[in-house]
């Protein structure tokens, strides 16, 4: 016996009734375990002879609920097969949900207005709202921009016109860098000459203007670069009148470098392939 006036077995017993009643879980295998349960239970109370009517009563008293639950399953079971439509309820809430879908299985009776509303949730639930088709977005063109006195510009026509900067000819060219040369500044002048070796690599300021690179190097001090500078005239102008001053020149970077040797061989170059130039006059004490 205990606090609740049963038997340790009524009253366990009568809790797993109440759990897999609120749980809405048992099956009907659960059930006739239940009842069997419930018989041997009767049968040691009469047995025991103590408090037999009592816990009789309160036999007869769970058998009665286990009967309500039973035909409760069984009526909501027979709903759910006449009617698939409807949202099963959630799981982990199925106890609580009864009573909200299907009243009279909780011992309520529903009204119209009750039956109407639930049918209203279960169709909207059921039912899949179509998606609309989403028209394609409208692209709208600028409208022609007028000016005053002017024709409207059509914007999808427009096109950037790329102006080409224009290269003035080689005499141009050759005026232009001369003049930084003659003012002592180098470095620009070599550009201008580059380019109108680029732009004109056949021009008859081409040796010149080569020439011109490497003076413009041996008046730096740069001797090594105006000595490869010079050799460029030799080889590639040989019937340029910038030759002659190439040879003499070189031969002078020599010198300025120590390499008398390569100097030497210069001069008499010189005066070999040019014997009449003022440049083979200039080296004759030289050679002596």
């Amino acid at each position: 016996m205990n606090k609740f006036g049963l038997p340790k077995g009524a009253l366990v017993l009568g809790c797993c009734v109440t759990i897999l009643f609120a749980g809405g879980c048992a099956s009907k295998k659960d059930f006739y375990v239940l009842q069997d349960d419930m018989q041997e239970l009767k049968k040691r109370s009469l047995d025991s002879g103590g408090e037999s009517a009592e816990v009789y009563a309160e036999v007869e008293r769970l058998q009665e609920r286990i009967a309500e639950l039973q035909g409760t399953i069984e009526e909501m079971q027979y709903r759910i097969v006449q009617d698939p439509s409807r949202p099963a309820p959630a799981q982990g809430q199925q106890g609580s949900a009864t009573p909200a879908l299907f009243p009279e299985a909780a011992g309520v009776q529903s009204t119209p207005e009750q039956e109407a509303v639930v049918a209203t949730d279960v169709a909207e639930t059921a039912q899949v709202q179509p998606v609309e088709e989403l028209a394609p977005e409208e692209v709208t063109l600028a409208e022609p921009v007028e000016s005053d006195g002017a024709e409207a510009v059509q914007p999808d026509t427009v096109s950037a016109e790329v102006t080409e900067p224009v290269v003035p000819d080689d005499s141009q060219l050759f005026s232009n860098a001369m003049q930084l040369f003659d003012g002592y500044e180098y470095e620009e002048a070599r550009a201008g000459f580059a380019t109108l070796l680029a732009e004109y690599p056949r021009s008859s300021y081409a040796d010149d203007a080569q020439f011109r690179i490497a003076e413009s190097y041996y008046n730096e001090k740069w001797y090594e670069k105006a000595i490869l500078e010079y050799q460029l005239v030799i080889e590639k102008y040989p019937e340029g009148d910038a030759r002659a001053s190439a040879f003499f020149k070189q031969a002078l970077a020599f010198e300025n470098i120590g390499d008398a040797e390569n100097a030497r061989q210069r001069y008499m170059q010189l005066q070999e392939l040019y014997p009449d130039s003022d440049e083979a006059a200039a080296v004759v004490n030289r050679l002596q």
